[in-house]
């Protein structure tokens, strides 16, 4: 046997889901607002996977939203707190896409020089040849080169160590490469 709660309003089925915590209460709630949660998540999301996804993870967001907070207005509660999951989904996956680029942008600068590989250089002269390149680099260069590949350290314990920007770290590094490439080459020809 189904029960209808078609006759009450949200406020009314909110105030019997917060003293008697029914899941059927929030269930048709949930329910007859769900096209405009979908709706929202669809908008900012512009995914139907991931606008399913953060519906879903808003049913259970609500169960427990809905027991802590005294709510007026509950359509533009709703669109509130879909509005914010959805903005937070957003910066999470933003910041998964920029991690995965900074990790492809060191996979390949990691492709693009590797000195133990020249094709015209020996293991012995090209020790010595990286020993005098790095010699040559500019300071904040050398002492970021040396953190990095000598002593293994990341980014951050670089900024640490030496007080750079983690920007001007990243920079040095990467120029620093670029010179050590530029030096070693020109050295061996």
């Amino acid at each position: 046997m189904k029960i209808s709660y078609s006759n009450k309003s949200d406020e009314e089925l909110i105030d019997l889901y917060q003293t008697t915590q029914n899941k059927h209460y929030l269930v048709y709630l949930y329910q007859r607002h769900f096209h405009l949660t979908y709706g929202c998540c669809l908008k900012y999301l512009a995914s139907e996977s991931d606008a399913k996804d953060l519906c879903t993870e808003l049913y259970e967001l609500l169960s427990d939203k809905l027991l802590s907070h005294k709510i007026s207005n509950y359509k533009s509660w709703l669109y509130r707190v879909t509005y914010n999951q959805c903005m937070l989904f957003l910066r999470k996956k933003k910041k998964s896409i920029e991690k995965q680029k900074e990790f492809q942008l060191n996979q390949n600068e990691d492709v693009e020089f590797d000195l133990f590989n020249h094709p015209t250089i020996k293991n012995e002269a090209l020790l010595v040849h990286l020993e005098d390149c790095i010699e040559m680099l500019k300071e904040e260069q050398k002492k970021s080169i040396q953190l990095f590949y000598l002593k293994q350290l990341c980014y951050n314990e670089i900024v640490l160590q030496t007080g750079y920007a983690i920007k001007k770290v990243k920079s040095y590094i990467q120029n620093g490469k670029r010179n050590l490439k530029i030096c070693i080459e020109s050295k061996s020809e």
